[in-house]
């Protein structure tokens, strides 16, 4: 009584409406109603000759070794041809919005039935790993949903005709969310961006959009996470620098659980503004790059690319950009080493070598940190050394061994042990530690620690 009431209601309040319009919008509207019911009829028509023609063939293929293959092939083309011309009608006219309510399920079953005659032999080429039609298999899909949902919003389960339909389409409705994954998948390997961004949005909103089976376990836990189909969107947009799409899939694809992926998409991002040549953005990315993660390799490599590109503005801005991380985090490694590297060019060499020896404390293995730390200590015994030599308060040569003696060979020996330390993690980069190494080995006096060292200085 109650969904009598209600359509009475609704009849009343169209033909309110109705009578409320021009009389150019009148005959607008029945004109659109017009066409619907002629697409409609027209699409179920076409519906039941498609029906005929695979009765027809199924019978054929009962035959055995008596079949008519030709027959088989010819009718195949016909299923095609007509189910997508009944695909295309049944589409327009449901999307109108002007199908009779009493044509709604009838319409809605139809583009289900069409539809799947045009999937199902493209399902199977793809699970053959044979070449099928993409475009086809997407209006398949699309067909299908809005169908089975159709009936399931239009049907009345009380009818005896629909009961079955209406049970059916329930069961067929959640698995289609994974078609559309297939076709996110298909369209992203061939890098058709728009496909696969159409596909994404159907599957990433599959519950919202038809929220009678949102809570059916296929649909509230689809097979593949959304991020991960964000992410491949965001891969491919990067690869054909789409960078603009980047943007659009960015977020998603952070949340994608996979540490490579989720390391591309954050280091990537700050590329896309260097290549567009948005340098206030890029610091903002590498920025939150370091915030996000500051342990990570991400926020190393964000620090060394801010550090550099502070450095050619100057060693003020360098040691500003140092101060500001190591404000954040005292044991930033990079920092660290910034701090120091904006002291030592300013020839500071005591007040930088605290800074270079907290960076390999915080990475044991940073080859480079250990080089300046030898660095730092070996310009301050030649600073110290020559000091010495014109410092006229030494009146003697004793005096100035001494002096010499507790001031600079305990500086050449604490930055030996840094530069054989680069030695040892860095052999392949003699460069780092050959040269002051030698110069020290012959200061202190070792000949052969000094000559042995030959083999990569000269």
């Amino acid at each position: 009584m109650k969904k009598i009431f209600l359509s009475m209601l609704m009849l009343v309040a169209a033909g309110t409406a109705f009578a409320q319009m021009t009389p150019e919008e009148k005959a607008a509207l029945k004109a659109a109603q017009k066409e619907a019911k002629a697409q409609t009829s027209q699409g179920i028509k076409l519906r039941d000759e498609v029906s005929a023609l695979y009765q027809a063939n199924q019978a054929e293929a009962a035959k055995g070794e008596n079949k008519d293959q030709e027959v088989i092939d010819k009718n195949a083309v016909l299923i095609k041809q007509k189910s997508l011309q009944a695909n295309e009608l049944l589409a327009k006219a449901l999307k109108s919005g002007h199908v009779a309510q009493k044509q709604l399920f009838d319409a809605n079953k139809a583009l289900d039935d069409v539809s799947r005659q045009l999937l199902n032999p493209e399902l199977n080429l793809a699970a053959n790993k044979q070449t099928f039609d993409t475009l086809t298999f997407a209006k398949s899909v699309d067909g299908v949903c809005q169908g089975c949902y159709g009936q399931l919003e239009y049907g009345n389960p009380k009818d005896e005709f629909q009961k079955p339909y209406l049970v059916s389409a329930k069961l067929k409705m959640p698995t289609l969310i994974t078609y559309y994954a297939y076709l996110c998948i298909f369209y992203t390997e061939t890098k058709n961006l728009e496909g696969a961004m159409a596909a994404y949005e159907k599957y990433a909103n599959f519950a919202k959009t038809y929220p009678k089976v949102a809570n059916e376990p296929e649909v509230a836990n689809p097979q593949y996470p959304v991020s991960q189909f964000a992410f491949n969107l965001y891969y491919t947009a990067y690869t054909l620098k789409r960078y603009d799409l980047c943007e659009k899939f960015y977020k998603e694809a952070l949340q994608f659980p996979d540490e490579g992926s989720h390391n591309f998409v954050v280091s990537s991002r700050p590329q896309i503004y260097l290549q567009q040549g948005d340098t206030a953005k890029w610091i903002v990315a590498l920025e939150e790059m370091i915030d996000a993660d500051p342990a990570s390799t991400n926020a190393e490599v964000a620090t060394q690319n801010l550090l550099a590109y502070y450095s050619k503005k100057g060693t003020q801005a360098m040691s500003d950009f140092a101060d500001k991380m190591l404000a954040k985090d005292p044991n930033n490694k990079m920092a660290n080493y910034g701090k120091g590297h904006s002291l030592f060019s300013q020839e500071k060499y005591n007040e930088a070598l605290p800074f270079f020896k907290k960076s390999v404390e915080a990475d044991p293995e940073y080859v480079d940190g250990y080089n300046m730390c030898g660095m730092a200590l070996y310009r301050q015994a030649a600073e110290n050394y020559y000091k010495q030599i014109y410092d006229k308060k030494f009146k003697s040569k004793d005096e100035l061994n001494k002096a010499e003696e507790k001031l600079v060979k305990s500086l050449y020996r604490e930055a030996a042990t840094y530069f054989e330390t680069c030695r040892e993690k860095a052999a392949d980069k003699p460069e780092l530690w050959a040269g002051p190494l030698q110069t020290i080995y012959k200061n202190l006096g070792q000949k052969a620690k000094a000559a042995e060292l030959d083999q990569y200085t000269k």
